[in-house]
């Protein structure tokens, strides 16, 4: 079984669920901490002239370095869901595909959570639905594990708890990742191939690359986002060890 560990983001970019469809179990990492600057609290649009905008939730950020990510409560719910929401509706308001997108993801902009993780991972699951990933998602919180262990230890005793056979790693992790670790505790490590593919965009000429995968179903719909998100999943993995 080949396991895939992210912390959850708000409408992640195609290279995330590039990592979840290609693993059998994707753990959301939800007892971490939550990471300044991330985006695990925002994500990027392009808006009608062709520059990125940010979406971000309100949060109480205070102390957050001492809590975990699935406690930092969201604020102010009410005015940046309605901000989001007008956002989206000015940025691809006039595309084709505009009324068919936002009928599938409207009523998360109507409805409230309390915590900014709550509100990322319901992004995830609806994302999740519209591309058809059939991988299963597992939250951190809901497994059994040593929640002393850190960085690459953290990996493996997650991959334990869920009866891992195969770790996939994000190509970023290479270059501190304990490749022997792996090999010790009999789990298959492999790193994401992926590369971005470009699709037409209706608010820039040229193509602006790592966008929310919003973007994405906006400009060309559920049927042919899913034929270009499914295509970057054709070059597989890497295992290591191997060409």
């Amino acid at each position: 079984m080949i396991v895939g560990i992210h912390q959850p983001h708000y409408y992640p970019w195609i290279g995330y669920f590039n990592k979840m469809a290609q693993s059998d179990t994707f753990i959301l990492l939800d007892e971490v901490q939550m990471e300044k600057g991330s985006f695990m609290y925002r994500n990027r649009i392009l808006n009608q002239q062709g520059k990125i905008v940010y979406l971000t939730i309100s949060g109480d950020k205070h102390g957050f370095i001492h809590k975990k990510y699935s406690e930092i409560e969201s604020k102010d719910d009410e005015l940046w869901l309605r901000k989001h929401k007008d956002e989206i509706k000015r940025s691809y308001g006039n595309s084709p595909y505009f009324n068919k997108i936002w009928a599938e993801i409207e009523d998360l902009f109507e409805t409230y959570e309390t915590t900014i993780c709550a509100y990322c991972i319901r992004s995830i699951l609806r994302i999740k639905q519209l591309l058809g990933i059939e991988s299963s998602v597992v939250l951190q919180s809901d497994l059994k594990y040593d929640q002393s262990q850190r960085k690459n230890d953290l990996v493996i005793e997650l991959c334990k708890a869920v009866g891992a056979t195969a770790y996939l790693s994000g190509n970023g992790a290479r270059k501190y990742a304990d490749e022997q670790s792996f090999t010790d505790a009999a789990i298959a490590l492999s790193y994401q191939r992926f590369e971005m593919p470009e699709y037409p965009q209706m608010n820039s000429n040229e193509f602006v690359s790592g966008l929310s995968i919003l973007d994405l179903l906006f400009n060309c719909g559920i049927e042919k986002s899913k034929e270009v998100f499914w295509k970057t999943c054709d070059t597989g993995v890497e295992p290591v060890g191997k060409e």
